[in-house]
Protein backbone atom coordinates (compact mmCIF):
# COMPACT_ATOMS: atom_id res chain seq x y z
CA UNK A 1 0.00 0.00 0.00
CA UNK A 2 1.52 3.21 -1.04
CA UNK A 3 1.36 5.60 2.09
CA UNK A 4 2.57 8.63 3.64
CA UNK A 5 3.27 8.40 6.92
CA UNK A 6 1.55 11.08 9.53
CA UNK A 7 2.47 9.87 12.86
CA UNK A 8 4.27 6.58 14.52
CA UNK A 9 5.91 5.46 17.78
CA UNK A 10 6.84 2.32 18.93
CA UNK A 11 3.41 0.70 18.58
CA UNK A 12 1.23 2.14 16.35
CA UNK A 13 1.59 4.33 13.19
CA UNK A 14 -1.20 6.85 11.56
CA UNK A 15 -0.86 7.11 7.99
CA UNK A 16 -3.34 8.69 5.23
CA UNK A 17 -5.27 6.40 3.11
CA UNK A 18 -4.61 7.78 -0.16
CA UNK A 19 -4.92 5.95 -2.61
CA UNK A 20 -7.38 3.32 -4.19
CA UNK A 21 -6.12 0.52 -2.17
CA UNK A 22 -5.52 2.22 0.94
CA UNK A 23 -9.06 3.62 1.01
CA UNK A 24 -10.63 0.11 -0.02
CA UNK A 25 -8.78 -1.04 3.57
CA UNK A 26 -10.17 1.62 5.60
CA UNK A 27 -14.13 1.01 4.14
CA UNK A 28 -13.23 -2.82 4.56
CA UNK A 29 -12.09 -1.96 8.55
CA UNK A 30 -15.19 0.00 9.25
CA UNK A 31 -17.38 -2.25 7.85
CA UNK A 32 -15.84 -5.06 10.35
CA UNK A 33 -15.96 -2.30 13.41
CA UNK A 34 -19.36 -0.62 12.46
CA UNK A 35 -21.16 -3.41 10.79
CA UNK A 36 -20.02 -6.85 12.69
CA UNK A 37 -18.35 -5.65 15.71
CA UNK A 38 -20.41 -3.06 16.86
CA UNK A 39 -23.86 -3.78 14.96
CA UNK A 40 -24.49 -0.32 14.70
CA UNK A 41 -25.14 -0.35 10.78
CA UNK A 42 -26.69 -2.78 8.92
CA UNK A 43 -24.63 -5.05 7.01
CA UNK A 44 -27.29 -6.23 4.31
CA UNK A 45 -27.52 -2.49 2.69
CA UNK A 46 -23.65 -2.89 2.36
CA UNK A 47 -21.81 -3.81 -1.10
CA UNK A 48 -18.46 -5.70 -0.97
CA UNK A 49 -18.26 -5.16 2.84
CA UNK A 50 -17.44 -1.87 2.78
CA UNK A 51 -18.74 0.41 4.91
CA UNK A 52 -19.05 4.03 2.58
CA UNK A 53 -21.08 7.33 3.50
CA UNK A 54 -21.64 10.08 1.03
CA UNK A 55 -19.43 11.97 3.17
CA UNK A 56 -16.81 9.86 2.14
CA UNK A 57 -16.23 11.60 -1.02
CA UNK A 58 -15.18 15.05 0.95
CA UNK A 59 -13.01 13.20 3.58
CA UNK A 60 -9.30 12.54 4.65
CA UNK A 61 -9.29 9.06 5.28
CA UNK A 62 -6.82 7.85 7.89
CA UNK A 63 -5.30 4.00 8.53
CA UNK A 64 -3.93 2.85 12.07
CA UNK A 65 -1.23 -0.13 12.01
CA UNK A 66 0.36 -1.77 14.95
CA UNK A 67 3.00 -3.93 13.39
CA UNK A 68 2.26 -5.09 10.23
CA UNK A 69 -1.53 -5.25 11.06
CA UNK A 70 -4.08 -2.79 10.16
CA UNK A 71 -6.56 -2.22 12.88
CA UNK A 72 -8.18 0.71 13.06
CA UNK A 73 -9.81 4.06 10.92
CA UNK A 74 -10.40 7.58 11.12
CA UNK A 75 -11.49 10.12 8.67
CA UNK A 76 -11.39 14.01 8.58
CA UNK A 77 -15.01 15.10 6.77
CA UNK A 78 -13.75 18.44 5.48
CA UNK A 79 -16.57 21.07 4.95
CA UNK A 80 -18.25 24.13 6.44
CA UNK A 81 -20.67 23.86 9.19
CA UNK A 82 -24.11 22.81 9.08
CA UNK A 83 -22.94 20.38 6.11
CA UNK A 84 -21.36 17.77 8.06
CA UNK A 85 -22.67 14.47 9.06
CA UNK A 86 -22.12 16.13 13.13
CA UNK A 87 -25.44 17.92 12.13
CA UNK A 88 -27.80 15.36 11.67
CA UNK A 89 -28.13 14.90 15.16
CA UNK A 90 -26.19 17.47 16.81
CA UNK A 91 -26.86 21.53 16.56
CA UNK A 92 -23.66 23.57 18.23
CA UNK A 93 -24.52 26.52 20.49
CA UNK A 94 -21.06 27.84 21.14
CA UNK A 95 -21.39 31.11 19.54
CA UNK A 96 -18.22 30.88 17.65
CA UNK A 97 -19.65 27.50 15.57
CA UNK A 98 -22.79 29.01 15.01
CA UNK A 99 -21.52 30.68 11.69
CA UNK A 100 -22.45 28.83 8.78
CA UNK A 101 -19.20 30.20 7.20
CA UNK A 102 -16.73 28.62 9.46
CA UNK A 103 -14.74 25.46 7.30
CA UNK A 104 -13.62 22.64 9.54
CA UNK A 105 -13.02 18.97 9.82
CA UNK A 106 -14.80 16.51 11.70
CA UNK A 107 -13.05 13.71 13.11
CA UNK A 108 -15.74 10.76 12.57
CA UNK A 109 -15.31 7.53 12.55
CA UNK A 110 -12.97 6.47 14.60
CA UNK A 111 -12.72 2.50 14.89
CA UNK A 112 -10.29 -0.07 16.89
CA UNK A 113 -10.69 -3.86 16.17
CA UNK A 114 -12.25 -5.72 18.81
CA UNK A 115 -8.84 -7.61 19.75
CA UNK A 116 -6.86 -4.25 20.41
CA UNK A 117 -9.14 -2.66 22.50
CA UNK A 118 -8.85 -3.47 26.48
CA UNK A 119 -11.28 -3.61 28.88
CA UNK A 120 -11.51 -0.98 31.39
CA UNK A 121 -9.92 -2.09 34.45
CA UNK A 122 -12.51 -2.38 37.72
CA UNK A 123 -10.13 -2.03 40.16
CA UNK A 124 -8.94 1.55 39.21
CA UNK A 125 -11.33 4.20 38.58
CA UNK A 126 -8.40 6.08 37.37
CA UNK A 127 -7.48 3.75 34.53
CA UNK A 128 -9.05 4.73 31.07
CA UNK A 129 -9.42 2.09 28.40
CA UNK A 130 -6.94 1.48 25.66
CA UNK A 131 -8.44 3.74 23.03
CA UNK A 132 -9.17 6.52 25.38
CA UNK A 133 -6.04 6.42 27.02
CA UNK A 134 -3.12 5.57 24.36
CA UNK A 135 -4.63 5.07 20.86
CA UNK A 136 -6.98 8.18 20.78
CA UNK A 137 -4.51 11.41 21.67
CA UNK A 138 -2.37 9.71 19.20
CA UNK A 139 -5.13 9.57 16.41
CA UNK A 140 -5.99 13.06 17.37
CA UNK A 141 -3.24 14.61 17.35
CA UNK A 142 -2.50 13.41 13.70
CA UNK A 143 -5.54 14.70 12.73
CA UNK A 144 -4.30 17.88 14.19
CA UNK A 145 -1.17 18.21 12.29
CA UNK A 146 -2.98 17.22 9.24
CA UNK A 147 -5.71 20.32 9.73
CA UNK A 148 -2.57 22.46 10.76
CA UNK A 149 -0.64 22.05 7.52
CA UNK A 150 -3.67 22.82 5.37
CA UNK A 151 -4.97 25.63 7.27
CA UNK A 152 -7.76 24.16 9.30
CA UNK A 153 -8.53 25.76 12.39
CA UNK A 154 -10.86 23.85 13.85
CA UNK A 155 -11.58 20.00 14.48
CA UNK A 156 -15.16 18.86 15.80
CA UNK A 157 -16.65 15.35 17.12
CA UNK A 158 -18.79 13.70 19.25
CA UNK A 159 -17.52 11.84 21.86
CA UNK A 160 -17.70 10.55 25.49
CA UNK A 161 -17.10 12.95 28.24
CA UNK A 162 -14.36 10.70 29.41
CA UNK A 163 -12.50 10.97 26.14
CA UNK A 164 -12.34 14.52 26.25
CA UNK A 165 -10.56 14.52 30.01
CA UNK A 166 -8.00 11.98 28.30
CA UNK A 167 -7.49 14.36 25.16
CA UNK A 168 -7.32 17.22 27.61
CA UNK A 169 -4.52 15.50 29.42
CA UNK A 170 -2.85 15.62 26.22
CA UNK A 171 -3.12 18.93 25.51
CA UNK A 172 -6.33 18.81 23.43
CA UNK A 173 -7.97 21.40 25.20
CA UNK A 174 -11.93 19.70 23.87
CA UNK A 175 -14.33 22.61 24.64
CA UNK A 176 -17.80 21.66 24.65
CA UNK A 177 -20.18 23.34 21.67
CA UNK A 178 -23.07 21.69 22.34
CA UNK A 179 -25.74 19.93 24.40
CA UNK A 180 -25.44 16.11 24.83
CA UNK A 181 -27.42 13.91 22.97
CA UNK A 182 -27.89 10.25 22.49
CA UNK A 183 -25.83 9.05 19.25
CA UNK A 184 -24.77 5.23 19.67
CA UNK A 185 -25.01 5.83 23.53
CA UNK A 186 -24.34 9.08 25.37
CA UNK A 187 -21.72 11.90 23.10
CA UNK A 188 -21.09 15.55 23.80
CA UNK A 189 -20.02 18.19 21.04
CA UNK A 190 -16.76 19.36 21.27
CA UNK A 191 -14.29 21.22 19.69
CA UNK A 192 -10.53 21.59 19.51
CA UNK A 193 -9.35 25.63 18.43
CA UNK A 194 -6.27 24.73 16.82
CA UNK A 195 -4.99 28.58 16.37
CA UNK A 196 -4.62 28.36 20.67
Amino acid sequence: VEKLKVMSDNRYEVVLANTEESKKIHYKLRYQIYCLEKGFLEVDKLEDEMEKDPYDEKSIHFLVKSGNRWIGTFRLVIDHLGRLPFHKVSIPDSPQFIQGNLQVAEFSRLGILRPFQKLRNSQSLHESSSIESEIMPKLLHAARDYCRANSIDHIVFLCRRSIARVLNQFELQAQQIGPAIFHYGPRIPYAINLTD
